[in-house]
């Protein structure tokens, strides 16, 4: 079983991500509904690209953003790369070789237009909803999360740890700008069986 150990650690300002200015960045928020203080930053971005499996041509990123993460797998030139502009709106059948996100924790910065109805979405459910359903699309997922995807419900560490927990990576509580949240990066391997890796990142 997992131990879950709350880390406080240092000041990383060097990995606050530096957001580009617009003259009207308000209105380029709202227009395209991204919220700005949950994006991935890019040194972040570039360790989870750096987690992908190396035999892994198939990306999905199920929900881009501002695309810091897409971004890095650009760079790498060597991905056939999937970003939905609407999560809701990919084709259940698809199937990658690798998924890597950070989705929204919120159902405030969230695409809700074309979610199902009968979905409760409220809250942290998004986040959790989204990685589900990534889950069922490949067998290698890396995913950036708040800390208490694992830390609060003993129902969905137990699901996650029989479905592959390879590695968690400790970010600091610095990483969002914005934000104090704790968060993790999950990496989660279907039928892995060894000791979960923890790291600090």
């Amino acid at each position: 079983m997992i131990q879950i150990v709350m880390i406080y650690l240092f000041n990383l300002s060097d990995m606050q991500m530096k957001l580009e200015l617009f003259e009207n960045k308000e209105a380029y928020k709202s227009c395209f509904k991204i919220d700005f203080n949950f994006q991935t930053p890019i040194k972040v971005a570039e360790y989870m690209v750096n987690m992908i499996p190396e035999n892994a041509i198939s990306i999905l990123e199920p929900t881009p953003g501002k695309g810091n993460i897409v971004e890095i797998l650009r760079r790498e030139n060597k991905y056939k790369i999937t970003a939905a502009d609407d999560f809701f709106l990919l084709n259940d059948n698809l199937k990658f070789d690798c998924v890597v996100m950070n989705p929204p924790f919120s159902s405030k910065s969230g695409f809700l237009e074309n979610a199902p109805n009968y979905l409760d979405l409220n809250g942290m459910k998004l986040g959790y909803h989204i990685l589900n359903e990534c889950i069922k699309k490949s067998n290698n997922i890396i995913a950036l999360m708040p800390w208490f995807t694992i830390s609060d419900s003993d129902v969905r560490l137990r699901n996650l740890k029989k479905i592959g927990i390879k590695s968690l990576t400790v970010l600091p509580r610095k990483t969002f700008e914005y934000a104090r949240i704790q968060t993790v990066i999950i990496e989660i391997e279907k039928g892995y069986k060894k000791e979960t890796i923890f790291r600090t990142l």
